[in-house]
């Protein structure tokens, strides 16, 4: 059926310097599964039948359909004898030409003609074909058991000649004996397969599981339990604001100020009431008695000048002067209470102005009707009026008063104090201490809206704004733990697990800087460490182990668990070791302490020993 396929093909054309390695290369390259070989008109590669095969045989291996384009009568004849189809040209089908008797000639052909680039001998072609190593090692396999059943048949023949002859060759048998033991051994050895196979894996598993339980997977946990000693501390100390100033040793520490600034705004009720309404207006008279004895004279009644009558206050628009010349022939003419000249010498000359007046208030309240007395003034002068006052109206709002932003400055004040404080605190790291009875919050200038005497509109509140500025102190609290470690006075074996709490009280101002007195609790108990630890218990049996931990003065309890139970001593694999320190003060409660505070300085001595044998090498 492949020849239905043969319009598909792959063309080669084979250029006469092509050699054999050449075609089988551009075979192989093809991509289509029928390749089409076409022989130039002298081309001696395609006159051997080594060649013819190994075409044959490269196909095979590439898993190509090979075809010969050719009429050549002896390449023809080389191709049935490889089995390959022939076609005379690329549109006729092929065929695989029939086997006719060889020539002698073609008998007695050298498997490979002598040319440059060609294939010389069997085991050329057999190395050119790269044929499967299974088919070899199978025919090498039935090649040798032919020659072991030749060799045995003939051993057989001899032995029993031998017998006839009465005569022995132990040559021979010297030689037999072996192949026999082999040959007991690989029959015990095929009817054991199994046992010897899995014997095998169960003694490779046996070897592999000590390996792991004594030399791997040993590890220790290392437990122990110490019993800190709560001391209690409390010494006066000074403060600076210069940091040149700071002796830690001596307990005069520097003192920083932490600062926020924030934007506050509260609102409150307005409670003043105002009257918008219109002023009542109306005019009233001035007056002076003048003495006739004298020479007269000029009152001045100025401008903006107040007349209260009744509670009740009133503006003038604009001045007036009442003046008398003195003249007593005009008398009665000039002066207003004249009857006759004898009743103006107890009263004196009446001269009056007229001046219009208005509400220093609005309000229907300034409408009053005609006040002859009861006028007062500043001026020196007489006060009446002829007509009522009147147009005053009512119209009242609220209105913020200085009273409302007073008692709103005093909410401003204290606002959001505790969240300041925290926000504050927030900012400071744990390294240092703060001294909370200097916390303050201070207020700067409050601003009003809407502002004094203004209207506040129905349903809304006035808010009162100012920024305020929170501060608190604060000091290096490693700096006042190294202050607690000199006055504890520790003994060299002893040190200071952790110090609880520190403050300071009674802080105040002096004229030299600030003054206080600083208190804590802190824990005290032997100097242990994780790696301190590992270097006393690694490399000994776990009972050496426990006596050496328990000798430490300050350790209350020592546990060593093994990772497994066969694990009887600790490994000198510090990586194998795990330590567990536990603290607990006098009240039993467990203590955080930093078990690896010496690690950074065995890292660094590690690293220049390191360095060290690095530069003696």
């Amino acid at each position: 059926m492949w020849y239905i396929l043969y319009m598909n093909k792959d063309v080669i054309y084979v250029e006469p310097e092509d050699d054999i390695t050449d075609i089988i290369l551009k075979i192989e390259n093809s991509k289509e599964k029928i390749v089409a070989l076409v022989p130039p008109k002298k081309a001696g590669v395609f006159r051997s039948v080594v060649n013819i095969k190994l075409i044959a045989k490269s196909g095979k291996t590439a898993d190509k359909k090979i075809v010969l384009v050719t009429v050549d009568p002896s390449i023809v004849r080389l191709a049935a004898a490889a089995k390959l189809p022939v076609t005379k040209n690329l549109q006729t089908a092929p065929s695989v030409p029939e086997v006719s008797e060889e020539p002698e000639a073609l008998k007695a052909e050298s498997l490979v003609e002598e040319s440059d680039g060609e294939v010389e001998t069997e085991e050329d072609v057999e190395e050119l074909l790269g044929e499967d190593e299974d088919d070899d090692s199978e025919d090498d396999e039935e090649k040798e058991k032919a020659d072991e059943e030749k060799k045995g048949s003939k051993a057989k023949d001899e032995k029993d000649q031998d017998e006839e002859d009465g005569e022995e060759k132990p040559a021979k048998k010297k030689a037999e004996k072996p192949t026999k033991n082999r040959g007991k051994f690989a029959e015990w050895f095929s009817a054991h397969k199994k046992l010897v196979i899995f014997g095998g894996i169960g003694v490779l598993g046996l070897i592999v599981f000590l390996v792991w339980a004594f030399a791997i997977a040993p590890a220790v946990t290392v437990t122990v339990g110490v019993k800190a000693t709560s001391n209690n501390f409390s010494e006066a100390v000074s403060f600076t604001s210069n940091m040149n100033e700071e002796s830690a040793s001596e307990g005069k520490f520097y003192l920083e100020e932490k600062k926020i600034e924030d934007i506050k705004e509260v609102e409150f009720e307005a409670t003043g009431k105002k009257n918008v309404g219109e002023k009542a207006s109306g005019e009233i008279y001035v007056y002076y008695y003048f003495p006739i004895d004298g020479d007269g004279g000029e009152i001045p009644v100025n401008s903006g000048t107040t007349f209260t009558i009744n509670g009740l206050s009133y503006v003038s628009g604009k001045s007036v002067t009442i003046q008398w010349d003195g003249d007593l022939d005009t008398l009665s003419k000039d002066c207003e209470n004249y009857t006759d000249k004898a009743s103006l010498k107890n009263s004196g000359c009446m001269v009056s102005k007229k001046i219009e007046v208005t509400a220093t208030e609005p309000g229907s309240k300034y409408n009053i009707g005609v006040e002859k007395s009861g006028w007062t003034t500043v001026a020196p002068v007489g006060v009446y009026s002829d007509k009522a006052m009147s147009g005053g109206t009512d119209a009242e709002i609220t209105v913020v008063q200085q009273s409302d932003i007073d008692k709103a400055k005093e909410q401003l004040a204290v606002a959001d104090e505790n969240a300041n404080k925290q926000k504050l605190l927030e900012g400071i790291s744990e390294n240092s201490l703060v001294i909370d009875s200097s916390f303050s919050q201070t207020t700067g200038e409050a601003i009003s809206t809407p502002g004094v005497g203004e209207e506040v509109k129905s349903g809304e509140k006035a808010k009162l704004k100012a920024v305020t500025t929170s501060s608190i102190k604060i000091l290096d609290k490693t700096k006042v733990e190294e202050f607690i470690a000199k006055k504890a006075e520790l003994k060299e074996n002893q040190e200071i697990y952790e110090v609880k709490n520190p403050f300071i009280e009674n802080f105040s101002q002096t004229t030299g800087g600030y003054t206080g007195k600083l208190k804590t609790t802190y824990l005290t108990g032997p100097k242990v460490t994780v790696s301190s630890i590992v270097e006393l218990v690694k490399g000994k049996g776990i009972g050496d182990a426990q006596h050496a931990l328990k000798d430490i003065d300050g350790i209350a309890d020592v546990r060593i668990q093994g990772s497994y139970p066969w694990v009887m001593s600790v490994p000198g694999d510090t990586n194998k070791i795990n330590v567990n320190i536990e603290v607990k003060d006098q009240n039993g409660d467990s203590v955080k302490i930093d078990t690896d505070k010496d690690t950074e300085k065995v890292e660094e001595k590690t690293e220049g020993e390191e360095k060290s044998n690095d530069s003696k090498e």
